[in-house]
């Protein structure tokens, strides 16, 4: 029987941009991963405002280049 191996998927280039905290409800500076059909907040960061998880934060706008 032949055998397969996966692959893990390449990383998808990140940038800077603005996103709505929910407990805090301001919007601050976090690094946004680009996936094939939205934008995410990368895993892990912080408000630096009040210390919450911006998992569940909302991508306002991203500062990449045209």
């Amino acid at each position: 029987m032949p055998t397969v191996t996966m692959e893990p998927k390449a990383k998808s280039a990140g940038a800077k941009g603005a996103v709505y905290c929910p407990m805090c409800t301001h919007t601050v500076e976090a690094m946004i991963v680009f996936n094939p059909r939205s934008l995410r907040v990368a895993p892990g960061q912080k408000c630096p405002r009040c210390a919450a998880s911006l998992d569940a934060g909302y991508v306002m706008r991203t500062d990449r280049a045209a």
